[in-house]
């Protein structure tokens, strides 16, 4: 059920109750990078021409136009976006039990995976090389801001810039905000899209291991930068992705050999998980992350462990 109400003088606010969904693990979690706490449990950010902010409220998520465009085709975007077609309700049947995604879907019930604009994935996850959350959010805003449009009244509201921008600016300029080595990976990545080499949006009916092979054909971009984009944007929920934390916790929870690397690993996980790969991928990641932060903070990160993790 959708409601919209009235909040000033016009209506530009929609509210979707469409169950639990935690904004901060779904928005700031480490899928997207262009989301901003407002400091009230509102985060605020951009979904495609819209400028747009999002709250958990019981049973849902209510969502408010920024742009001063009101709430049409306001709907769609975040359906689309929050990607409501996951089957979350057989995902949790059926891994109800399981040793480590049991609890975490237990404590951390609402985090979502994001349907993303494939573009806007693909150079965030190549950005992301040897970085860390807030570093690429630095940067990706940065080209925001830089090259993008703007869509509202803040200096963040703005449209990710298209591929062929970005290959108009070129590596030097991507060097010059920061990029550093990324800048001869992203800068060859927008132009074979621009060029219509890489039909990226394509791939969303391409089966994953064909559109796995496609995305590895650029430079820069292996097997774990592909599985983000796949499982972020691609609708591929069998896509599974592995780094070094992911790794250890299928070796402790799912007794995967000492020996195996991340390319077994992430096919064993896509053979185990099946069509519940990217879900499971990222229920085990905030696990993992949450547990890492409560051990080596301590203070209020604790409070947000799981006890089994305490």
């Amino acid at each position: 059920m959708i409601n919209t109400r009235q909040s000033g003088p016009s209506i530009d606010r929609i509210e979707l109750n469409i169950g639990n969904v935690d904004i901060e693990a779904t928005l700031d979690g480490g899928q997207a990078f262009r989301w901003w706490p407002e400091g009230d449990g509102t985060y605020r950010g951009v979904i495609g021409r819209r400028v747009v902010s999002m709250a958990s409220i019981p049973g849902g998520v209510a969502a408010t136009a920024e742009d001063e465009k009101g709430t049409e085709g306001l709907l769609h975007a975040v359906r689309d976006y929050l990607n409501l077609e996951q089957d979350l309700e057989g995902f949790r049947q059926r891994f109800a039990d399981d040793p480590c995604l049991g609890p975490a879907l237990r404590g951390y019930a609402g985090l979502r995976v994001l349907r993303q604009d494939p573009w806007e994935c693909l150079f965030s996850f190549i950005t992301s090389s040897t970085s860390n959350i807030p570093r690429i959010k630095l940067n990706v805003n940065r080209a925001a801001e830089h090259l993008g449009y703007s869509l509202g009244p803040r200096d963040k509201d703005v449209m990710f810039p298209e591929p062929e921008v970005i290959a108009e600016a070129g590596e030097q300029f991507l060097r010059d905000l920061g990029f550093g080595f990324r800048a001869k990976y992203l800068a060859p990545a927008a132009e074979a899209i621009a060029s219509g080499d890489l039909r990226l949006i394509d791939l969303r009916e391409e089966p994953y291991i064909e559109a796995r092979e496609q995305l590895t054909q650029l430079h820069g971009v292996g097997e774990k930068v592909a599985d983000c984009v796949l499982a972020f944007s691609l609708d591929k929920p069998e896509s599974f992705i592995v780094d070094r934390h992911i790794l250890r916790a299928l070796q402790k929870w799912y007794d995967l050999p000492e020996s195996a690397n991340v390319s077994y690993a992430a096919d064993w996980a896509r053979d185990h998980f099946g069509e519940y790969a990217s879900l499971a991928n990222q229920y085990m990641f905030h696990r993992e992350r949450l547990s890492r932060r409560a051990s080596e903070w301590g203070g209020d990160h604790t409070d947000r462990a799981l006890p089994e993790d305490k």
